[in-house]
């Protein structure tokens, strides 16, 4: 894959990261000071060379500062964005990485890393042609190694229904979640896909597996080094 590409450290877990997505999409500033100002410019940029997007201006803008204050809520380290224009409007979808903490019970030493990831996911199949539905898999991601991995289509709680808002509402999304132990540590790094643009889910399943492909975990140090 080619494109824009994401990295750093998180020194907490001694590991860094680094991840790619395609060039068409928008690598975002979380940081609540600087989110909204760095999301025009990130735009304006892009118009430069896409024209077309002009007249989509202030909607791309406004989905990538809901998106990067989504990701910062969460906790995430970094937020990557899809505004694709359409017809009625735009295709979004997001990509974030954070870390976590590991199953309580997991040995950060062991040889199987994945059992005890693997034992804290369900699979739910579908009831009817159009309900949510979850599967559960272990992959082995290209530069990161052996992951585990849920996929499928889930209702959320509506991130734009604020407090107060009354009952809380739900929407469906396609989602890819990857977590792939960080060596040495009891910790996971989430590499976490969504969309809700759940009519075209088998072929953004396929976008989300090719990005998370590219992530990989490396020493802290060695970023510090080639700084």
């Amino acid at each position: 894959m080619t494109g824009a590409s994401g990295d750093g450290p998180r020194l907490d877990s001694g590991y860094g990261y680094a991840l790619s997505v395609p060039g068409s999409w928008f690598e975002v500033d979380v940081r609540p000071a600087t989110r909204a100002a760095s999301a025009a410019e990130l735009v304006n940029a892009r118009i430069t060379d896409l024209p077309e997007l002009r007249e989509r201006r202030a909607d791309i803008v406004r989905l990538i500062r809901r998106q990067a204050a989504a990701a910062w809520d969460a906790g995430a380290v970094y937020c990557a964005v899809m505004a694709e224009p359409v017809a009625d409007g735009l295709l979004p979808a997001c990509v974030t990485v954070s870390f976590l903490p590991g199953p309580a019970d997991a040995d950060s030493g062991a040889q199987d890393r994945l059992s005890p990831l693997m034992s804290t996911f369900r699979t739910k199949a579908a009831r009817g042609e159009d309900d949510p539905w979850t599967e559960v898999a272990a992959v082995d991601l290209p530069h990161a190694g052996a992951a585990a991995r849920t996929y499928g289509v889930e209702d959320v709680e509506d991130p734009d229904a604020g407090p107060g808002s009354g009952p809380v509402r739900s929407v469906r999304v396609v989602t890819m979640q990857t977590y792939v132990p960080v060596p040495d540590v009891n910790r996971v790094a989430v590499v976490s896909c969504s969309s809700p643009a759940v009519e075209v889910a088998p072929a953004l399943l396929d976008v989300f597996d090719a990005i998370t492909g590219t992530f990989r975990l490396f020493p802290a140090a060695d970023l510090v080094k080639g700084l």
